[in-house]
């Protein structure tokens, strides 16, 4: 009888646990969707031609050398596409803030202002189209 009476309880112990388990990924989805986020992002707000002739050359001053002409990567990784992997805001923080402090080659700090690297995410969350044939101007020196 007390044998009974003890899987009886275990028994609505392990129920109970699986309900709050089921609801728990039902309703917080967002604890699995990784290490970036994958939450909505919001849609940054189109830029100006002028905003994006300012973002493409602060890019190719600061950002080219490393990411490539073409985001394409080159020292540091691949931009392209940069946008669906990450929010806005962690677009804009990296690049305030760099990323990679203990890798061998890594994205220092304070190379673009607030107001850059805010330019710079909203510009590259977009999806920017570089020509092939970059005008020479556009260049890093």
């Amino acid at each position: 009888m007390h044998s009974v009476r003890i899987f009886r309880w275990a028994l609505l112990l392990m129920v109970l646990t699986l309900a709050i388990g089921a609801y728990w990924i039902t309703i917080h989805p967002a604890h699995a969707k990784g290490k970036h986020g994958g939450g909505r992002a919001i849609a940054p707000a189109p830029l100006s031609s002028a905003e994006t002739q300012q973002a493409h050359a602060l890019y190719a001053k600061t950002c080219a050398a490393c990411h490539g002409q073409q985001l394409e990567g080159v020292v540091g990784p691949s931009l392209v596409g940069v946008g669906s992997r990450y929010p806005l805001a962690k677009i804009e923080q990296i690049a305030q803030r760099g990323k990679g402090k203990n890798k061998p080659v890594s994205m220092p700090a304070g190379l673009a202002s607030a107001d850059e690297a805010r330019l710079l995410a909203r510009w590259l969350a977009i999806g920017p189209k570089i020509a092939a044939d970059a005008p020479a101007s556009a260049k890093p020196k």
